[in-house]
């Protein structure tokens, strides 16, 4: 990858957080660890995100309002939400909201992987 995309991963479950962010990394991506989408905001306003991956069923701030509210922060991020077992009215709140993608989990990692690339030559070549 020519400049690497830089990632927010946010689930509250630290595992499967920490699981991914050692994947991405490793495969060369900038990766931000959340286990909140409060813990997630803060970390927005210190940190240029390409991309916020983010569970949709969380305690207190699902994905899609925290997408809603990192809109406001970083107006050109891209957000791909995950989901294991989401209810059907967050789903179609997401598409209306503008996610990239709606991923079951566990995810695909490969698939992962192929769309961040994606949307990095996508961002490359816009500039």
């Amino acid at each position: 990858m020519d400049e690497a995309l830089s990632i927010l991963v946010v689930d509250d479950h630290p595992f499967y957080v920490d699981t991914l962010a050692a994947v991405l990394g490793v495969n060369g991506f900038i990766v931000h660890k959340a286990y909140s989408g409060e813990k997630a905001l803060e970390i927005l306003q210190d940190h240029p995100v390409d991309i916020l991956l983010t569970d949709v069923n969380m305690p207190g701030m699902d994905g899609v309002e925290l997408y809603r509210k990192t809109k406001k922060i970083r107006p050109s991020v891209t957000a791909v939400l995950m989901t294991s077992s989401a209810e059907e009215v967050l789903i179609r709140k997401g598409k209306a909201e503008g996610v990239k993608a709606i991923l079951d989990k566990p995810v695909d990692i490969e698939f992962l992987l192929t769309l961040f690339r994606s949307i990095n030559r996508i961002n490359t070549s816009s500039q």
